[in-house]
């Protein structure tokens, strides 16, 4: 299948040629800002699809509005209809199409001749895009705010309050790639096509969660990612952030036995932990009330026994690097793991809240069996 795509070079074309380059027997040809239309009108006859992402958003004078949304788009459709063909055509106008401005008005003659000429036509009005690869300062508060903060810089809220309606990036690419394979997952209103899911979120909201991003990025703390927009939106925030800054140092606790470290806290999901333990060594012998524990050994062989506080139920698991299980504890029963190796023992814990030591929840008790 060969495929066009104009615009490949704009911030939503990098993407999707992302996204086509990934899928088997597509064939890409790009088409840029500079380009001829003579090169398209050479290769009409074998294009099976066409994205018509190209267009002008930033103009230095009104009139390139129209030139660089509506008259190249009546270029390619008039090759389309000049050689009788019928391919699928997807073009991307935009939400401001319904309004009376020279952006919206551009977009709007184009949508209204493609409608006009083709018999297959896609017309996706966007709405603000964020995510991944998207310039800041040019078109987008998202990437200008992601930029600027995670560099350093002021940013400028106007008005804290307004409303944004947004969609990401990979929901683009990802219903484009649905309609090449045949899929239409777009919502449909009156033959206009748009992008699921949309979040509506308010302004001071957004650069309030952005601040939260950058001040942990230097903590083992991580996002409630299991909010959809907040997982998006980070995943754009840490794409602006400059490399040498995705790294940082955590605490190791040493003692006798070996360490341990806090890897990751989340908001409400608990945390992670890993544990070094010399042959030999027991941790544990202790109980919870609420907190729960999850074990998991991921180097050398490891005994782990728990027995009830009230019952005396007692078992036992050895465990090892070489057949990998993850050990549920379950709260009221003292618990300890034993290095019975011969090596260092690692083991991976997560626990289902934060550690608190004024409410630690832990309670000293061997385990006998």
């Amino acid at each position: 299948m060969k495929v066009l795509i104009t615009g490949s070079n704009g911030f939503i074309g990098k993407n999707l040629v992302s996204y086509l380059q990934e899928l088997e027997n597509i064939e890409l040809i790009t088409f840029t800002k500079g380009d001829k239309i003579e090169t398209i009108e050479k290769q009409i006859n074998e294009l099976d699809f066409i994205f018509h992402l190209a267009g002008i958003n930033r103009p230095q004078n009104n009139n390139e509005f129209y030139e660089g949304n509506y008259n190249l788009t009546k270029s390619l459709v008039d090759l389309i209809t000049k050689n009788n063909l019928n391919i699928p055509f997807v073009y991307t106008s935009s939400i401001q199409a319904e309004l009376d401005n020279d952006y919206g008005k551009s977009k709007k003659q184009a949508e209204d001749y493609i409608f006009e000429n083709l018999k297959t036509p896609y017309i996706f009005r966007l709405h603000n895009v964020f995510g991944k690869w998207c310039k800041p300062n040019y078109n987008s508060v998202i990437a200008t705010f992601c930029y600027n903060i995670s560099h350093n810089l002021e940013i400028t809220v106007n008005d804290e309050n307004k409303e944004l309606e947004l969609i990401y990036i990979d929901d683009i690419c990802e219903t484009f790639v649905e309609l090449i394979k045949g899929n239409d997952i777009s919502e449909v209103k009156e033959n206009i096509h748009y992008i699921n899911p949309r979040y509506k979120c308010i302004l001071g909201e957004i650069t309030k969660k952005l601040y939260e991003f950058k001040n942990d990025m230097t903590s083992i703390y991580v996002p409630n990612t299991g909010n959809d927009f907040v997982k998006k939106l980070f995943a754009t925030y840490i794409n602006y952030v400059p490399l040498e800054e995705l790294a940082f140092g955590v605490k190791k606790n040493v003692d006798e036995r070996g360490s341990f470290t806090e890897l990751v806290r989340t908001l409400d999901s608990g945390q992670f932990s890993i544990s070094f333990s010399k042959p030999g060594i027991i941790r544990g012998n202790h109980y919870h009330h609420t907190k729960m524990e999850r074990f998991i050994v991921v180097k050398g062989k490891a005994k782990i026994s728990f027995k009830s506080i009230i019952t005396d139920e007692y078992i036992e698991f050895t465990v090892s690097d070489e057949d990998i299980k993850i050990i549920t504890i379950p709260v009221g029963y003292t618990h300890n793991i034993e290095n019975v190796g011969t090596d260092e023992m690692i083991l991976i814990l997560w626990c289902n809240e934060l550690y608190d030591s004024n409410h630690p929840d832990t309670y000293f008790k061997e385990v006998r069996k």
